[in-house]
């Protein structure tokens, strides 16, 4: 098991990659530039 501190630091970087991600989609589908559907396929994980 990973001491506290680094799982936290582990966790804030994953929490502004997804925000990143996030807010990125958003952009695109709030300005019709991607679609639903298209997005749901970039995001699949296998």
């Amino acid at each position: 098991m990973k001491p506290p501190y680094e799982r936290i630091v582990l966790e804030k970087r994953e929490s502004r990659t997804v925000a990143a991600l996030r807010d990125a989609l958003l952009r695109k589908l709030l300005s019709e530039e991607l679609r639903m559907r298209t997005a749901e396929k970039l995001l699949e994980v296998e």
